[in-house]
Protein backbone atom coordinates (compact mmCIF):
# COMPACT_ATOMS: atom_id res chain seq x y z
CA UNK A 1 0.00 0.00 0.00
CA UNK A 2 1.33 3.29 -0.86
CA UNK A 3 1.77 6.50 1.71
CA UNK A 4 -1.54 7.99 0.53
CA UNK A 5 -3.27 4.68 0.67
CA UNK A 6 -2.45 4.27 4.28
CA UNK A 7 -5.04 5.47 7.29
CA UNK A 8 -3.08 3.84 10.52
CA UNK A 9 0.14 2.59 10.59
CA UNK A 10 1.38 0.95 13.78
CA UNK A 11 5.13 0.80 14.50
CA UNK A 12 6.85 -1.34 16.68
CA UNK A 13 4.50 -0.73 19.35
CA UNK A 14 5.44 -1.88 22.86
CA UNK A 15 2.97 -0.94 25.81
CA UNK A 16 3.91 -1.94 29.87
CA UNK A 17 1.60 -1.57 32.65
CA UNK A 18 2.93 -0.88 36.24
CA UNK A 19 3.24 -3.66 38.20
CA UNK A 20 4.02 -4.59 42.05
CA UNK A 21 6.96 -6.59 41.14
CA UNK A 22 7.72 -4.37 37.98
CA UNK A 23 6.49 -3.33 34.67
CA UNK A 24 4.15 -5.87 32.96
CA UNK A 25 4.80 -6.30 28.97
CA UNK A 26 1.48 -6.13 27.53
CA UNK A 27 2.42 -5.76 23.49
CA UNK A 28 5.35 -6.56 22.35
CA UNK A 29 7.18 -4.86 18.88
CA UNK A 30 4.10 -5.64 17.15
CA UNK A 31 3.62 -3.07 13.82
CA UNK A 32 1.20 -3.35 10.76
CA UNK A 33 -0.45 -0.87 8.98
CA UNK A 34 -4.65 -0.37 7.58
CA UNK A 35 -5.34 1.25 3.92
CA UNK A 36 -8.07 3.25 3.45
CA UNK A 37 -11.07 0.92 2.98
CA UNK A 38 -9.14 -1.95 3.81
CA UNK A 39 -10.39 -4.50 7.31
CA UNK A 40 -7.81 -5.59 9.09
CA UNK A 41 -8.71 -8.84 11.31
CA UNK A 42 -6.71 -8.48 15.09
CA UNK A 43 -6.96 -11.84 16.31
CA UNK A 44 -6.05 -13.38 19.85
CA UNK A 45 -7.66 -15.00 22.93
CA UNK A 46 -7.81 -13.27 26.26
CA UNK A 47 -5.02 -11.49 27.67
CA UNK A 48 -3.33 -11.73 23.84
CA UNK A 49 -2.64 -7.93 23.83
CA UNK A 50 -5.02 -7.41 21.07
CA UNK A 51 -7.53 -5.20 23.01
CA UNK A 52 -4.54 -3.09 24.35
CA UNK A 53 -3.48 -2.66 20.94
CA UNK A 54 -6.42 -0.86 20.30
CA UNK A 55 -6.74 1.15 23.07
CA UNK A 56 -3.33 2.67 22.17
CA UNK A 57 -4.12 3.57 19.08
CA UNK A 58 -6.98 5.71 20.90
CA UNK A 59 -4.45 6.91 22.85
CA UNK A 60 -6.59 5.72 26.14
CA UNK A 61 -3.60 4.30 28.11
CA UNK A 62 -3.29 6.12 31.45
CA UNK A 63 -0.01 8.09 31.15
CA UNK A 64 1.19 7.65 34.78
CA UNK A 65 0.80 3.54 35.06
CA UNK A 66 1.53 2.73 31.61
CA UNK A 67 4.40 3.19 29.26
CA UNK A 68 3.61 3.34 25.60
CA UNK A 69 6.95 2.95 23.00
CA UNK A 70 6.85 2.67 19.39
CA UNK A 71 5.01 4.86 16.92
CA UNK A 72 0.30 4.77 16.14
CA UNK A 73 0.27 7.33 13.08
CA UNK A 74 -3.35 8.16 12.49
CA UNK A 75 -4.16 11.20 9.69
CA UNK A 76 -0.50 12.47 10.31
CA UNK A 77 -0.51 12.65 13.77
CA UNK A 78 1.52 10.47 15.63
CA UNK A 79 -0.86 9.36 18.79
CA UNK A 80 1.85 8.08 21.44
CA UNK A 81 3.02 11.51 21.28
CA UNK A 82 -0.10 13.91 20.60
CA UNK A 83 -1.24 16.32 23.33
CA UNK A 84 -4.66 15.97 25.05
CA UNK A 85 -6.19 18.87 22.99
CA UNK A 86 -4.91 17.26 19.99
CA UNK A 87 -6.12 13.88 20.90
CA UNK A 88 -9.74 14.46 21.73
CA UNK A 89 -9.82 16.02 18.42
CA UNK A 90 -9.15 13.39 16.76
CA UNK A 91 -11.27 10.32 18.77
CA UNK A 92 -14.31 10.52 17.45
CA UNK A 93 -13.48 12.49 14.33
CA UNK A 94 -10.93 10.57 12.37
CA UNK A 95 -10.85 7.42 15.15
CA UNK A 96 -13.26 5.74 16.85
CA UNK A 97 -14.30 2.93 19.03
CA UNK A 98 -16.68 0.35 19.37
CA UNK A 99 -15.88 -1.11 23.08
CA UNK A 100 -16.93 -4.72 24.17
CA UNK A 101 -18.86 -3.94 27.63
CA UNK A 102 -21.61 -1.64 26.22
CA UNK A 103 -23.25 -1.27 29.49
CA UNK A 104 -20.04 -0.12 30.91
CA UNK A 105 -19.70 1.82 28.16
CA UNK A 106 -22.66 4.05 28.15
CA UNK A 107 -24.04 6.47 30.50
CA UNK A 108 -27.21 5.46 32.54
CA UNK A 109 -28.33 9.05 32.72
CA UNK A 110 -29.22 9.98 29.29
CA UNK A 111 -30.80 8.55 26.68
CA UNK A 112 -29.32 6.90 23.52
CA UNK A 113 -30.24 9.50 21.21
CA UNK A 114 -28.72 12.40 23.35
CA UNK A 115 -25.77 10.25 23.59
CA UNK A 116 -25.45 9.70 19.54
CA UNK A 117 -26.63 13.49 18.99
CA UNK A 118 -23.81 14.47 22.00
CA UNK A 119 -20.89 12.37 20.06
CA UNK A 120 -22.66 14.10 16.42
CA UNK A 121 -22.58 17.41 18.37
CA UNK A 122 -18.55 17.38 19.37
CA UNK A 123 -17.44 17.43 16.02
CA UNK A 124 -19.64 19.68 14.41
CA UNK A 125 -20.59 22.76 16.22
CA UNK A 126 -22.13 24.73 13.68
CA UNK A 127 -24.98 21.69 13.44
CA UNK A 128 -28.68 22.58 14.35
CA UNK A 129 -30.84 21.06 16.47
CA UNK A 130 -32.85 19.56 13.74
CA UNK A 131 -29.66 18.51 12.16
CA UNK A 132 -28.25 16.73 14.89
CA UNK A 133 -31.54 14.80 15.84
CA UNK A 134 -32.19 13.53 12.88
CA UNK A 135 -28.31 12.24 12.31
CA UNK A 136 -29.06 10.47 15.82
CA UNK A 137 -32.56 9.03 15.01
CA UNK A 138 -30.86 7.72 10.79
CA UNK A 139 -27.92 5.90 12.74
CA UNK A 140 -29.83 4.42 15.09
CA UNK A 141 -32.43 2.80 11.91
CA UNK A 142 -29.24 2.23 10.57
CA UNK A 143 -27.89 -0.57 13.55
CA UNK A 144 -31.35 -2.26 13.09
CA UNK A 145 -33.18 -0.17 16.09
CA UNK A 146 -36.32 1.97 15.35
CA UNK A 147 -36.20 5.79 16.38
CA UNK A 148 -38.68 5.90 18.31
CA UNK A 149 -36.84 4.24 20.89
CA UNK A 150 -34.22 7.17 20.89
CA UNK A 151 -35.80 8.63 24.20
CA UNK A 152 -35.18 5.28 25.77
CA UNK A 153 -32.31 4.82 28.10
CA UNK A 154 -29.13 2.13 27.91
CA UNK A 155 -30.90 -0.20 30.63
CA UNK A 156 -34.09 -0.46 28.75
CA UNK A 157 -32.22 -2.61 25.50
CA UNK A 158 -31.11 -6.30 25.34
CA UNK A 159 -27.24 -6.80 25.71
CA UNK A 160 -26.61 -7.08 21.80
CA UNK A 161 -29.05 -3.56 21.69
CA UNK A 162 -26.52 -1.89 23.58
CA UNK A 163 -24.21 -2.96 21.79
CA UNK A 164 -26.01 -1.66 18.20
CA UNK A 165 -25.83 1.60 20.00
CA UNK A 166 -22.24 1.84 20.33
CA UNK A 167 -21.72 0.97 17.19
CA UNK A 168 -23.97 3.68 15.95
CA UNK A 169 -22.23 6.43 18.26
CA UNK A 170 -18.62 5.33 16.78
CA UNK A 171 -19.82 5.67 13.14
CA UNK A 172 -22.04 8.63 13.39
CA UNK A 173 -19.03 10.97 12.30
CA UNK A 174 -18.11 8.42 9.32
CA UNK A 175 -14.22 8.13 10.98
CA UNK A 176 -11.36 7.35 8.74
CA UNK A 177 -10.52 4.54 10.94
CA UNK A 178 -12.91 2.55 13.06
CA UNK A 179 -11.60 0.03 15.76
CA UNK A 180 -13.78 -2.32 16.70
CA UNK A 181 -13.73 -4.34 19.89
CA UNK A 182 -15.58 -7.65 20.37
CA UNK A 183 -18.10 -5.87 18.43
CA UNK A 184 -20.32 -8.75 18.14
CA UNK A 185 -19.48 -11.15 21.01
CA UNK A 186 -23.25 -10.41 22.41
CA UNK A 187 -25.38 -10.84 19.36
CA UNK A 188 -27.03 -13.50 17.54
CA UNK A 189 -25.94 -14.37 13.93
CA UNK A 190 -28.37 -12.47 12.05
CA UNK A 191 -27.34 -9.51 13.81
CA UNK A 192 -23.81 -10.12 13.89
CA UNK A 193 -24.68 -10.55 9.94
CA UNK A 194 -26.39 -7.14 10.06
CA UNK A 195 -23.51 -5.37 12.04
CA UNK A 196 -20.99 -6.40 9.48
CA UNK A 197 -22.78 -5.56 6.47
CA UNK A 198 -23.16 -2.27 8.17
CA UNK A 199 -19.56 -1.91 8.67
CA UNK A 200 -18.42 -3.46 5.18
CA UNK A 201 -21.08 -0.42 3.72
CA UNK A 202 -19.02 2.29 5.28
CA UNK A 203 -15.50 0.43 4.03
CA UNK A 204 -17.19 0.84 0.60
CA UNK A 205 -18.99 4.34 1.25
CA UNK A 206 -16.77 5.99 3.12
CA UNK A 207 -13.33 4.41 2.70
CA UNK A 208 -13.45 3.90 6.13
CA UNK A 209 -10.85 1.56 7.43
CA UNK A 210 -11.60 -1.42 9.95
CA UNK A 211 -9.84 -3.08 12.88
CA UNK A 212 -11.83 -5.46 14.15
CA UNK A 213 -10.96 -7.19 17.16
CA UNK A 214 -11.58 -10.42 17.72
CA UNK A 215 -11.15 -14.13 18.88
CA UNK A 216 -14.03 -15.46 16.24
CA UNK A 217 -12.23 -17.06 13.93
CA UNK A 218 -15.58 -17.39 11.64
CA UNK A 219 -16.02 -13.45 12.01
CA UNK A 220 -12.73 -13.04 11.05
CA UNK A 221 -13.01 -15.62 7.82
CA UNK A 222 -16.60 -13.52 7.05
CA UNK A 223 -15.79 -9.50 7.29
CA UNK A 224 -11.79 -9.65 7.02
CA UNK A 225 -9.06 -8.69 4.24
CA UNK A 226 -5.77 -9.32 6.09
CA UNK A 227 -5.47 -10.88 10.02
CA UNK A 228 -2.93 -10.36 12.39
CA UNK A 229 -3.07 -13.03 15.08
CA UNK A 230 -1.53 -12.57 18.28
CA UNK A 231 0.18 -14.45 21.72
CA UNK A 232 1.44 -13.23 24.64
CA UNK A 233 1.54 -9.75 23.65
CA UNK A 234 3.38 -10.29 20.59
CA UNK A 235 2.37 -11.23 16.34
CA UNK A 236 2.28 -15.09 16.08
CA UNK A 237 1.58 -15.04 12.26
CA UNK A 238 -0.12 -12.32 9.61
CA UNK A 239 -1.20 -12.51 6.24
CA UNK A 240 -4.27 -12.67 3.82
CA UNK A 241 -7.24 -14.19 5.20
CA UNK A 242 -8.05 -16.46 3.17
CA UNK A 243 -4.39 -17.91 3.04
CA UNK A 244 -3.55 -18.12 6.99
CA UNK A 245 -7.08 -19.64 7.34
CA UNK A 246 -6.65 -22.32 4.74
CA UNK A 247 -2.20 -22.70 5.50
CA UNK A 248 -1.88 -21.66 9.17
CA UNK A 249 1.97 -22.26 9.73
CA UNK A 250 1.64 -21.40 13.42
CA UNK A 251 0.03 -24.51 15.94
CA UNK A 252 -1.57 -21.26 17.92
CA UNK A 253 -3.66 -20.69 14.50
CA UNK A 254 -4.46 -24.23 14.14
CA UNK A 255 -5.46 -24.49 17.15
CA UNK A 256 -7.76 -20.92 16.73
CA UNK A 257 -9.23 -22.36 13.91
CA UNK A 258 -9.72 -25.87 15.13
CA UNK A 259 -11.05 -25.45 18.24
CA UNK A 260 -14.71 -23.93 17.67
CA UNK A 261 -17.83 -26.31 16.36
CA UNK A 262 -19.17 -25.33 13.12
CA UNK A 263 -22.41 -26.73 11.33
CA UNK A 264 -19.91 -29.23 9.94
CA UNK A 265 -18.66 -30.51 13.52
CA UNK A 266 -20.33 -33.82 14.41
CA UNK A 267 -22.91 -33.57 16.99
CA UNK A 268 -21.77 -34.64 20.53
CA UNK A 269 -18.28 -35.10 19.13
CA UNK A 270 -15.24 -34.01 21.75
CA UNK A 271 -13.70 -30.68 20.25
CA UNK A 272 -10.19 -30.35 20.06
CA UNK A 273 -7.74 -28.37 22.43
CA UNK A 274 -4.54 -27.47 22.44
CA UNK A 275 -2.58 -25.13 25.30
CA UNK A 276 0.29 -24.04 23.14
CA UNK A 277 2.71 -21.93 25.73
CA UNK A 278 2.60 -18.10 26.11
CA UNK A 279 5.85 -16.95 24.22
CA UNK A 280 8.26 -15.83 27.43
CA UNK A 281 9.40 -11.91 26.21
CA UNK A 282 12.52 -12.15 24.22
CA UNK A 283 12.08 -15.51 23.88
CA UNK A 284 11.68 -17.25 20.00
CA UNK A 285 8.25 -18.43 19.47
CA UNK A 286 7.41 -21.58 20.69
CA UNK A 287 6.57 -24.04 17.94
CA UNK A 288 5.08 -27.53 18.95
CA UNK A 289 3.16 -30.02 17.29
CA UNK A 290 -0.82 -29.95 17.09
CA UNK A 291 -3.26 -32.92 17.71
CA UNK A 292 -5.28 -34.17 14.96
CA UNK A 293 -8.15 -31.31 14.84
CA UNK A 294 -10.76 -33.41 13.59
CA UNK A 295 -13.38 -33.94 15.90
CA UNK A 296 -13.15 -36.95 17.67
CA UNK A 297 -15.97 -39.50 19.12
CA UNK A 298 -16.38 -38.02 22.15
CA UNK A 299 -18.84 -40.91 23.62
CA UNK A 300 -21.66 -43.06 22.79
CA UNK A 301 -24.91 -40.88 21.89
CA UNK A 302 -27.78 -41.72 24.02
CA UNK A 303 -30.47 -43.06 22.67
CA UNK A 304 -33.41 -40.57 22.70
CA UNK A 305 -35.93 -41.57 25.05
CA UNK A 306 -39.10 -39.93 23.97
CA UNK A 307 -40.98 -41.44 26.38
CA UNK A 308 -39.09 -39.39 29.32
CA UNK A 309 -41.15 -37.84 32.32
CA UNK A 310 -41.44 -34.63 31.55
CA UNK A 311 -39.22 -32.29 34.16
CA UNK A 312 -39.91 -29.14 33.86
CA UNK A 313 -42.01 -27.08 31.91
CA UNK A 314 -44.04 -24.08 31.48
CA UNK A 315 -47.27 -23.37 29.41
CA UNK A 316 -49.04 -20.25 28.18
CA UNK A 317 -46.03 -18.10 29.68
CA UNK A 318 -46.48 -14.39 29.82
CA UNK A 319 -43.93 -11.96 31.19
CA UNK A 320 -44.28 -8.47 31.00
CA UNK A 321 -41.95 -5.62 32.57
CA UNK A 322 -42.86 -1.94 33.44
CA UNK A 323 -46.11 0.27 32.17
CA UNK A 324 -48.58 2.29 34.42
CA UNK A 325 -47.52 5.72 34.60
CA UNK A 326 -44.81 7.87 34.34
CA UNK A 327 -43.33 10.59 37.32
CA UNK A 328 -45.80 13.16 34.42
CA UNK A 329 -48.72 11.15 34.57
CA UNK A 330 -48.40 9.91 31.06
CA UNK A 331 -49.14 6.16 30.26
CA UNK A 332 -46.75 3.57 29.26
CA UNK A 333 -47.45 0.36 28.04
CA UNK A 334 -45.54 -2.40 29.81
CA UNK A 335 -43.20 -4.30 27.20
CA UNK A 336 -44.10 -7.96 27.07
CA UNK A 337 -40.68 -9.49 27.26
CA UNK A 338 -42.54 -13.03 26.43
CA UNK A 339 -45.96 -14.10 24.70
CA UNK A 340 -47.60 -17.54 25.39
CA UNK A 341 -43.97 -19.21 25.50
CA UNK A 342 -44.88 -23.16 25.91
CA UNK A 343 -42.18 -25.38 26.43
CA UNK A 344 -40.84 -28.54 28.62
CA UNK A 345 -37.58 -30.32 29.18
CA UNK A 346 -37.43 -33.94 30.09
CA UNK A 347 -35.51 -36.07 32.48
CA UNK A 348 -31.96 -36.53 30.90
CA UNK A 349 -32.65 -34.46 27.98
CA UNK A 350 -30.92 -31.18 27.05
CA UNK A 351 -32.75 -28.74 25.05
CA UNK A 352 -31.31 -25.44 23.71
CA UNK A 353 -33.55 -22.37 23.55
CA UNK A 354 -31.98 -20.28 20.71
CA UNK A 355 -32.65 -16.65 19.60
CA UNK A 356 -31.64 -12.99 18.88
CA UNK A 357 -30.58 -11.21 21.90
CA UNK A 358 -33.97 -9.48 23.21
CA UNK A 359 -35.88 -12.44 22.04
CA UNK A 360 -37.07 -13.22 25.85
CA UNK A 361 -35.05 -16.57 25.94
CA UNK A 362 -33.04 -15.20 29.12
CA UNK A 363 -36.48 -14.24 31.10
CA UNK A 364 -37.99 -17.55 30.25
CA UNK A 365 -35.04 -19.42 31.51
CA UNK A 366 -35.02 -16.68 34.44
CA UNK A 367 -39.11 -18.09 35.54
CA UNK A 368 -37.92 -21.70 35.58
CA UNK A 369 -35.24 -21.15 37.59
CA UNK A 370 -37.58 -19.10 40.38
CA UNK A 371 -35.66 -15.80 39.80
CA UNK A 372 -38.72 -13.92 37.66
CA UNK A 373 -42.25 -14.27 38.26
CA UNK A 374 -44.64 -14.48 35.54
CA UNK A 375 -47.06 -12.39 34.74
CA UNK A 376 -49.42 -15.45 33.55
CA UNK A 377 -49.37 -18.83 32.28
CA UNK A 378 -48.11 -21.82 34.52
CA UNK A 379 -44.57 -22.92 35.69
CA UNK A 380 -43.73 -26.25 37.11
CA UNK A 381 -41.08 -28.50 37.61
CA UNK A 382 -41.61 -32.04 38.93
CA UNK A 383 -45.74 -32.10 38.75
CA UNK A 384 -45.00 -29.02 41.46
CA UNK A 385 -46.67 -25.89 40.72
CA UNK A 386 -43.73 -23.24 40.78
CA UNK A 387 -45.31 -19.94 39.58
CA UNK A 388 -44.93 -18.10 42.99
CA UNK A 389 -41.43 -19.33 43.54
CA UNK A 390 -40.06 -15.70 42.50
CA UNK A 391 -41.81 -14.13 45.47
CA UNK A 392 -42.35 -17.36 48.06
CA UNK A 393 -38.98 -17.70 49.72
CA UNK A 394 -39.32 -20.71 51.01
CA UNK A 395 -40.57 -22.42 48.32
CA UNK A 396 -37.62 -20.99 46.22
CA UNK A 397 -35.59 -22.53 48.43
CA UNK A 398 -36.41 -25.37 48.19
CA UNK A 399 -36.63 -25.08 44.29
CA UNK A 400 -32.85 -24.07 44.01
CA UNK A 401 -31.36 -27.50 45.39
CA UNK A 402 -33.16 -29.09 42.25
CA UNK A 403 -32.36 -26.06 39.86
CA UNK A 404 -28.90 -24.65 39.60
CA UNK A 405 -27.99 -21.46 37.11
CA UNK A 406 -24.67 -21.32 35.16
CA UNK A 407 -24.70 -17.63 34.20
CA UNK A 408 -22.89 -15.81 31.14
CA UNK A 409 -20.11 -13.65 32.81
CA UNK A 410 -18.01 -15.46 34.95
CA UNK A 411 -16.47 -12.27 35.97
CA UNK A 412 -19.44 -11.08 37.46
CA UNK A 413 -21.16 -14.02 38.62
CA UNK A 414 -18.33 -15.06 41.94
CA UNK A 415 -17.89 -12.99 44.59
CA UNK A 416 -14.82 -11.29 44.23
CA UNK A 417 -14.12 -11.43 48.02
CA UNK A 418 -14.59 -14.90 49.00
CA UNK A 419 -12.64 -18.15 47.79
CA UNK A 420 -13.19 -20.78 46.04
CA UNK A 421 -14.20 -23.04 48.28
CA UNK A 422 -16.29 -20.43 50.08
CA UNK A 423 -17.91 -19.95 46.83
CA UNK A 424 -18.62 -23.77 46.26
CA UNK A 425 -19.81 -24.66 49.53
CA UNK A 426 -22.22 -21.91 49.64
CA UNK A 427 -25.59 -24.30 48.53
CA UNK A 428 -24.25 -27.45 50.45
CA UNK A 429 -24.51 -24.43 53.74
CA UNK A 430 -27.68 -23.63 52.43
CA UNK A 431 -29.31 -27.30 51.52
CA UNK A 432 -27.64 -29.36 53.51
CA UNK A 433 -26.21 -30.37 57.02
CA UNK A 434 -22.97 -31.36 56.24
CA UNK A 435 -20.02 -30.55 58.69
CA UNK A 436 -17.47 -27.78 57.47
CA UNK A 437 -14.86 -30.75 56.85
CA UNK A 438 -17.61 -32.79 54.68
CA UNK A 439 -18.38 -29.42 53.04
CA UNK A 440 -14.82 -28.75 51.99
CA UNK A 441 -14.09 -32.45 51.27
CA UNK A 442 -17.36 -32.07 48.32
CA UNK A 443 -15.78 -29.12 47.03
CA UNK A 444 -12.58 -30.05 46.32
CA UNK A 445 -14.34 -33.11 44.82
CA UNK A 446 -16.34 -31.28 42.62
CA UNK A 447 -13.36 -29.28 41.15
CA UNK A 448 -11.87 -32.34 40.32
CA UNK A 449 -14.57 -33.29 38.74
CA UNK A 450 -14.60 -29.78 36.40
CA UNK A 451 -11.06 -29.83 35.68
CA UNK A 452 -9.26 -28.21 38.31
CA UNK A 453 -8.24 -29.56 41.61
CA UNK A 454 -7.77 -28.92 45.87
CA UNK A 455 -5.19 -26.91 45.62
CA UNK A 456 -7.06 -23.76 43.92
CA UNK A 457 -9.61 -23.97 47.03
CA UNK A 458 -7.78 -21.34 48.73
CA UNK A 459 -7.72 -19.37 45.71
CA UNK A 460 -9.55 -15.85 45.21
CA UNK A 461 -11.63 -15.36 41.83
CA UNK A 462 -9.58 -12.80 40.07
CA UNK A 463 -6.60 -15.90 40.25
CA UNK A 464 -8.51 -17.35 37.65
CA UNK A 465 -8.99 -16.86 33.54
CA UNK A 466 -12.09 -16.84 32.51
CA UNK A 467 -12.42 -20.36 31.73
CA UNK A 468 -11.73 -21.39 34.74
CA UNK A 469 -13.90 -19.00 36.53
CA UNK A 470 -16.46 -20.54 34.05
CA UNK A 471 -15.65 -24.04 35.83
CA UNK A 472 -15.93 -22.52 39.47
CA UNK A 473 -19.28 -21.46 38.63
CA UNK A 474 -20.21 -25.01 37.04
CA UNK A 475 -19.11 -26.80 40.07
CA UNK A 476 -21.34 -24.69 42.45
CA UNK A 477 -24.11 -25.42 40.38
CA UNK A 478 -23.46 -28.79 41.00
CA UNK A 479 -23.05 -28.94 43.96
CA UNK A 480 -26.33 -29.86 45.51
CA UNK A 481 -26.71 -32.74 42.99
CA UNK A 482 -29.65 -30.76 41.20
CA UNK A 483 -31.72 -32.67 38.72
CA UNK A 484 -31.85 -29.22 36.08
CA UNK A 485 -29.13 -26.96 35.06
CA UNK A 486 -30.23 -23.78 33.39
CA UNK A 487 -26.69 -22.69 31.35
CA UNK A 488 -27.62 -18.93 30.39
CA UNK A 489 -24.92 -18.21 27.63
CA UNK A 490 -22.03 -20.04 29.36
CA UNK A 491 -19.38 -20.07 26.84
CA UNK A 492 -20.25 -16.85 24.76
CA UNK A 493 -17.68 -14.45 26.61
CA UNK A 494 -15.15 -17.33 26.54
CA UNK A 495 -12.32 -17.68 23.86
CA UNK A 496 -12.95 -20.64 21.47
CA UNK A 497 -10.42 -23.32 22.73
CA UNK A 498 -11.96 -22.15 26.14
CA UNK A 499 -15.59 -22.46 24.92
CA UNK A 500 -14.40 -25.81 24.07
CA UNK A 501 -13.36 -27.08 27.18
CA UNK A 502 -16.55 -25.95 29.11
CA UNK A 503 -18.26 -27.53 26.29
CA UNK A 504 -16.50 -30.72 26.37
CA UNK A 505 -17.40 -30.38 30.33
CA UNK A 506 -21.27 -30.15 29.91
CA UNK A 507 -21.01 -33.12 27.92
CA UNK A 508 -18.93 -35.25 30.50
CA UNK A 509 -21.10 -33.97 33.04
CA UNK A 510 -24.31 -34.70 31.34
CA UNK A 511 -23.30 -38.37 30.49
CA UNK A 512 -21.69 -38.93 33.61
CA UNK A 513 -24.68 -37.81 35.87
CA UNK A 514 -27.62 -37.79 33.72
CA UNK A 515 -28.49 -34.12 34.27
CA UNK A 516 -31.10 -32.58 32.41
CA UNK A 517 -29.94 -29.73 31.08
CA UNK A 518 -31.91 -26.00 29.37
CA UNK A 519 -28.95 -24.20 27.17
CA UNK A 520 -29.43 -20.91 26.46
CA UNK A 521 -27.60 -19.10 23.56
CA UNK A 522 -27.21 -17.59 20.02
CA UNK A 523 -24.72 -19.38 18.78
CA UNK A 524 -26.19 -22.15 16.61
CA UNK A 525 -23.26 -23.86 16.33
CA UNK A 526 -22.83 -24.80 19.66
CA UNK A 527 -26.77 -25.39 20.46
CA UNK A 528 -26.81 -28.23 17.28
CA UNK A 529 -23.47 -29.69 18.79
CA UNK A 530 -24.80 -30.13 22.41
CA UNK A 531 -28.89 -30.40 22.17
CA UNK A 532 -30.77 -33.05 21.82
CA UNK A 533 -33.92 -30.82 21.15
CA UNK A 534 -33.80 -27.04 20.05
CA UNK A 535 -36.68 -24.25 20.71
CA UNK A 536 -36.38 -20.92 18.49
CA UNK A 537 -37.78 -17.88 20.07
CA UNK A 538 -38.57 -14.57 18.27
CA UNK A 539 -40.22 -11.56 19.78
CA UNK A 540 -41.07 -13.24 22.94
CA UNK A 541 -42.65 -16.17 21.42
CA UNK A 542 -41.30 -19.94 20.28
CA UNK A 543 -41.81 -19.88 16.64
CA UNK A 544 -40.71 -23.69 16.07
CA UNK A 545 -39.18 -26.89 18.54
CA UNK A 546 -38.09 -29.96 17.42
CA UNK A 547 -35.26 -32.28 17.38
CA UNK A 548 -31.64 -31.04 16.08
CA UNK A 549 -32.33 -32.85 13.27
CA UNK A 550 -35.61 -30.90 12.68
CA UNK A 551 -34.65 -27.48 13.22
CA UNK A 552 -31.23 -28.02 11.24
CA UNK A 553 -31.80 -30.37 8.65
CA UNK A 554 -35.52 -29.35 7.35
CA UNK A 555 -36.39 -25.99 9.09
CA UNK A 556 -40.05 -25.01 8.60
CA UNK A 557 -40.59 -21.58 9.69
CA UNK A 558 -39.08 -18.63 7.72
CA UNK A 559 -37.22 -17.08 11.14
CA UNK A 560 -35.27 -20.31 11.82
CA UNK A 561 -34.30 -20.61 8.04
CA UNK A 562 -32.87 -16.82 8.67
CA UNK A 563 -30.85 -16.92 11.40
CA UNK A 564 -29.07 -20.61 9.88
CA UNK A 565 -28.89 -18.82 6.66
CA UNK A 566 -27.68 -15.81 8.73
CA UNK A 567 -24.63 -18.23 10.43
CA UNK A 568 -21.03 -16.64 9.43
Amino acid sequence: MTEDETVLRVRDLTVAFKGTGGPVTAVEGVSFSVARGEVLGLVGESGSGKSTVGLAAMGLHDPVRTTVRGSVAVGGVDVVTAGEDRLKELRGGQIAMVFQDALAALSPFHGVGAQLAEAYRLHHRGAGREEVRSRAVEMLERVGIPGSRARDYPHQFSGGMRQRVMIAMALINRPDVLIADEPTTALDARVQRQVLGLLDELRRDFGTAVVLVTHDVGMVAAATDRMLVMRGGRTVETGPTRRVLDTPAHPYTRALVGAAPSLDTVPGSRLPTVDVPDPVPGSRLPTVDVPDAVPRSHAPERPRNEAAPVLAEVVDLHVRFGGGRTLLGRHREPTRAVRGVSLRVAEGETLGLVGESGSGKSTTARVLAGLQRPSGGRVRFDGRDISRAAEDAALRRSLSREVQLVFQDPYASLNPRRTVEEIVTTPLRVHTRLSRDERRDRAAELLEQVGLGAAHLTRYPHEFSGGQRQRIGIARALAPRPRLIIADEPVSALDVSVQAQVLNLLMDLRHELGLSLLFVSHDLAVVRHLCDRIAVMHRGNIVETGTREDIFDSPQEPYTKELLAARL
